[in-house]
């Protein structure tokens, strides 16, 4: 049995990783994160941790039997494709509290104008009077709508619960129902009925667009909080709905446009989008964080480690995806 670790382990998975070696020392554990090597250990891996594979590099594989992924989203790696070859896939959901910490944190920014207000008064503005353009909206008692009643949905659930709100969670397969007052399958029932909408879903061929125009006309003086993949949200019916006022409010931690993470110049100015909701008054920004914290970074590599030797004492592991719905 041949483990590969592609992406280079930092001091952090030394522990788990040297246990992993003891406790089973006829594995063959193999830390390489050389370009130059990557294809010729693909070749023979049986097992393989990594943040990204392309379809031609599944394609010189002969012995992958499963694919580790150490962290959640799977957007990065041909899965029907994997399907085909049979090649498990096992992420972990270690960092769905912090996640949904960022996403109640970006809510209360949003809704609190806090950005908005911060720079305002850098300028020397006050923004003081009680009049509509001046006060900001509270979440307490609010009906909040979660678009993925998940792992990372649920703690939303549970953290928003201190602010007496109200919530619906939307899931299309519904067997989850914790901390929340209703769960439906119905997207429109769920939107129309809340106030504040946080958008937990799996990025798939169901997802992808799913927020489009009509979606999103439907949310007059609604608030939106995606922090899961930007493309889940059409980006000109974004746009135009955060410009026209039909969305009071977003707060965005996904995009449309990434920089290079191998780019010579660390400077490189990337625009998150190609238009520029950046620039209206009612967003806020984040650049894709809310994993981006040394508790959850741990918490994941706990739990990739515990994975593989799941997958090494059983052939299973707790997170195996489901390929069909990616998740």
């Amino acid at each position: 049995m041949q483990v590969v670790f592609l992406n280079r382990p930092g001091e952090y998975w030394e522990p788990g990783l040297g246990n992993l070696k003891k406790e089973f020392p006829n594995v063959n554990f193999i830390e390489d994160s050389s370009p130059e090597n990557r294809n010729k250990l693909l070749k023979t891996a049986d097992a393989v941790i990594s943040g990204k594979l392309t379809k031609e590099e599944i394609e010189i594989t002969r012995n992958l039997k499963i694919l580790f992924v150490p962290y959640t989203g799977l957007n990065n790696f041909p899965v029907e494709l994997l399907k085909e070859r049979n090649i498990l896939i096992s992420n972990t959901h270690a960092n769905a509290r912090y996640v949904a910490e960022k996403a109640v944190s970006l809510a209360l920014a949003l809704l609190g104008r806090i950005v908005e207000y911060h720079n305002d008064l850098k300028k020397g503005l006050w923004n003081r009077s009680f009049d509509d353009s001046d006060t900001w909206t509270s979440i307490q008692g609010r009906t909040c709508g979660i678009l993925g009643y998940g792992n990372i949905g649920r703690y939303i659930a549970r953290f928003l619960k201190a602010f007496d709100c109200r919530i619906i969670g939307y899931k299309k397969h519904m067997n989850e129902s914790e901390y929340a007052d209703e769960v439906t399958s119905d997207l429109t029932e769920a939107i129309d009925k809340s106030f504040l909408i946080f958008i937990c879903l799996p990025l798939n061929h169901e997802t992808k667009g799913l927020m489009n125009g009509e979606v999103l006309g439907r949310m007059k003086g609604k608030y939106l909080v995606n922090i899961s993949r930007g493309s889940i949200v059409d980006e000109d019916a974004l746009y135009n709905a955060l410009k026209n006022g039909t969305l009071a409010g977003a707060a965005l931690d996904v995009w449309y446009n990434y920089p290079g993470k191998f780019a010579a110049d660390k400077n490189e100015q990337v625009y998150p989008s190609n238009k520029p909701i950046y620039d209206l008054p009612n967003v806020v920004i984040s650049p894709h964080k809310a994993s981006n914290t040394t508790e959850a970074v741990k918490a994941m590599i706990d739990d990739t480690i515990e994975n593989i030797r799941q997958y090494l004492l059983t052939g299973r592991t707790k997170d195996l995806i489901e390929k069909e719905r990616l998740y």
